[in-house]
């Protein structure tokens, strides 16, 4: 497991996926929050948002593009992992909002991923959330900050 990025609010660890499919991907996250917290296990908020039991710690989990991303921070945070890929354009029209900026529809996807994630809210849609750079307003719970990361052919959104 790599240490992608360390920041004050929040650190990134990426690890290639151990196997390909569901079962890889469930086993290297698996396998990352072990490490990551002494043994602890993965469990899920009922809104279906991650965490681990017995820390303080806020975590985001995305795996895509054959690796898989686990974001931990001290406030709700959100990450997204996407690889260019043709279906956005098909449904661009289900998340994007007329006004939406932003560098590319691959950033536009992965920051409203992020920030959906941020929000853990089951009352919020990808849709509802405006994108503006490195900015996502979410109705309800305000602004995010989006920071973009390059991971060879793919990109890595956190939502904070």
């Amino acid at each position: 497991m790599e240490l992608l990025v360390a920041t004050p609010i929040y650190n990134i660890y990426v690890e290639k996926l151990k196997a390909p499919g569901r079962e890889g991907e469930k086993s290297t996250v698996r396998e990352m929050i072990i490490s990551l917290f002494a043994g602890s296990e993965l469990s899920h908020k009922p809104s279906g948002a991650p965490f681990v039991e017995g820390t303080e710690k806020y975590i985001s989990v995305s795996h895509g593009a054959g690796y898989a991303v686990v974001a931990v921070g001290d406030k709700p945070i959100g990450v997204d992992i996407e690889a260019p890929r043709q279906q956005l354009d098909r449904i661009r029209h289900k998340f994007m909002r007329p006004d939406d900026c932003s560098e590319s529809l691959l950033h536009a996807w992965t920051a409203k991923e992020a920030a959906f994630k941020a929000a853990e809210s089951a009352n919020v849609t990808v849709h509802d959330i405006a994108i503006n750079g490195n900015s996502a307003s979410i109705p309800g719970f305000g602004n995010k900050i989006i920071d973009y990361y390059n991971l060879d052919t793919a990109i890595i959104a956190i939502a904070h």
